[in-house]
């Protein structure tokens, strides 16, 4: 008999919750028994014959009726059913997810409202979230980009609101606008008015907007007693962004100000940077030139970095440390490779005899580089490197935080240690030089592995080429590109805008793309054009006849060339 029950129950409780808009408080009798194919199974006998309700002892089908009782469906939830399938889709991803999430929320509630009653009077929820929106400047974001409905506190003060005058089409629209508007709001203060800045602003850029699921946004907004402060909690936490968030309020009403559009353009990148920045990690500002290593909250090491130049810059993303190496050696990148050794090797390689470079195949064999033809051969297929030495510009160390961007930060060249010293430092060919990097290692090393600031030392002096640390703590290296700060004092300090990127910004805000410079993708294969070299490769055997012998130049007018090629000069 029990089983009966079960299965009557499961028969019934199908149809009752087949209906979009069941509610407990719409019931109706139940509709007539139904039979299931298990009621004629071979072998049931007569009895299998009766409706598997009727069948059931009175007391077990009074339990059933009273359970499983099916719901009219309500004329509001028939209005919200229809808006929501009648909403376009969406142009993009974002606003696709937003609409599926809609979508789920709704059909979850059974279609009913969460910020109206069912005559239209908003909740005391929803006057808090409407009320928080309509401040979205005093966190930087536009109210216009947020539609409301309009006329809610009129209606909530008017008697024939509170009898049912709306219809529930009306209640349907003004519902289902809310909760776009929260959901718009969610995806704005987690940064999605640029929703991808290395594609729409910057290849340099590599970063993106910390977006929360929509349907997490829906079900937190809804399971919280206190919305406006549900949706505060949406923008970033850390304390650079209130920092500025602040100055900006001060300067509202210079809204339109150079001043108040870069504390904008910095509070948006504040947006895209992680929630947990670390425990322990490494900020590396370009615009400021600046490390710092911060650990629990605390900068317990500041000094000057070199960063890339105009054309070749220091891309800005996070990556998590996983390398110390001390006496590394330096692989010399694609690009490098391509635009300024292979046409050294053409004017005859003086660049690898002055730095002392080897060429290497695949296999990491020593090849020598003076028998080949570089005017017929592709030096992509080869190695060039440069081992540990007096004349590395690696330096003694190198940390390294794996990307497709093949950037690192390490030593500088002694004789260039002239860079540290100057105001604007973007002389690399895109990774960081750091001052002082071996007091970052003694951190760094201290912290992941125990070691003392003399065993560290003793390891960058005398210890082998190559010789590498792993790192098993989490150490992220985050690179960016704040042209404001705000010191413990609430003094501001602003940077120069050197890659232009803040400019980028301004206008993405401002809804101006048509101005956004994007610049080379410094991401882009390397081109190499072969069928250009070997012309030039023929007018030279052209003129050999008359040539006189040739003649290598010194290795001395070659000194400070591939330097300027790498770093620069002032």
């Amino acid at each position: 008999m029990t089983g009966q029950l079960v299965f009557a129950f499961f028969v019934l409780s199908a149809m009752a919750f087949a209906s979009p808009g069941f509610s407990q408080a719409q019931q109706t009798e139940p509709e007539s028994p139904v039979e299931t194919p298990q009621d004629h199974a071979a072998g049931a006998g007569v009895d299998a014959e009766r409706p598997a309700i009727e069948r059931l002892a009175p007391e077990e089908r009074h339990d059933v009726e009273a359970t499983a009782t099916p719901a009219q469906v309500t004329p509001q939830a028939e209005a919200m059913k229809k808006a929501l399938l009648a909403l376009a889709a969406g142009g993009n991803e974002e606003e696709r997810n937003e609409h599926a999430a809609l979508l789920s929320f709704y059909e979850t509630r059974r279609f009913a409202p969460l910020w109206l009653d069912m005559s239209g009077v908003p909740t005391p929820k929803a006057t808090s979230a409407m009320a928080e929106i309509a401040r979205a400047d005093d966190y930087g974001l536009d109210p216009r980009d947020f539609t409301l409905p309009a006329g809610l506190d009129q209606r909530a003060q008017t008697a024939a609101a509170r009898v049912g005058d709306q219809k529930p089409e009306t209640v349907a629209s003004d519902e289902i606008a809310i909760s776009r508007a929260v959901l718009k709001y969610g995806r704005f203060a987690r940064g999605g008015r640029i929703i991808n800045p290395s594609e729409q602003l910057s290849s340099y850029l590599d970063r993106r907007p910390q977006l929360l699921k929509p349907d997490v946004i829906l079900e937190g907004v809804a399971a919280s007693g206190e919305p406006d402060a549900y949706l505060r909690g949406l923008h970033p936490q850390h304390a650079q962004f209130d920092r500025l968030r602040r100055k900006y309020l001060a300067l509202r009403d210079r809204s339109q100000s150079a001043e108040a559009k870069r504390l904008l353009a910095n509070m948006e990148q504040w947006r895209w940077m992680p929630a947990d920045l670390g425990d322990l990690y490494v900020w590396n500002n370009i615009p400021e030139f600046m490390q710092r290593v911060v650990k629990n909250g605390e900068v317990v090491r500041k000094e000057r970095i070199v960063t890339g130049q105009l054309d070749k810059q220091t891309p800005i993303f996070t990556r998590t440390l996983k390398k110390i190496t001390f006496k590394p050696t330096w692989i010399v990148p694609e690009s490098i490779k391509v635009r300024e050794i292979l046409p050294s090797l053409q004017r005859g390689g003086g660049m690898m005899r002055e730095w002392q470079l080897e060429l290497r195949d695949k296999n990491g064999q020593t090849v020598d580089w003076r028998r080949i033809n570089w005017y017929r051969t592709d030096i992509r297929i080869f190695n060039v490197v440069q081992e540990n030495g007096p004349k590395s510009v690696m330096g003694k160390v190198k940390f390294s935080f794996p990307s497709q961007h093949t950037v690192f930060m390490h030593d500088a060249y002694p004789p260039d240690k002239w860079m540290f010293n100057k105001a604007r430092r973007t002389y690399s060919h895109g990774c960081m030089r750091v001052q002082n990097p071996i007091g970052l290692a003694e951190i760094l090393l201290k912290e992941d592995k125990g070691l003392e600031a003399a065993q560290v030392r003793e390891a960058a002096r005398s210890g082998r080429n190559d010789n590498e640390f792993e790192i098993e703590r989490r150490i992220p290296i985050h690179m960016t590109y704040f042209t404001a700060l705000v010191d413990d004092d609430g003094k501001l300090h602003t940077f120069p805008d050197v890659y232009g990127h803040e400019r980028r910004i301004t206008l993405a805000l401002e809804g101006k793309w048509s101005q956004i410079s994007r610049g080379k993708d410094h991401l882009a294969p390397v081109e190499l054009d072969m069928a250009s070299a070997q012309r030039r490769n023929r007018y030279a055997e052209d003129d050999a006849a008359d040539a006189p012998p040739r003649v290598w130049r010194s290795n001395a007018s070659f000194r400070g060339g591939f330097l300027d090629s790498l770093f620069g000069r002032w």
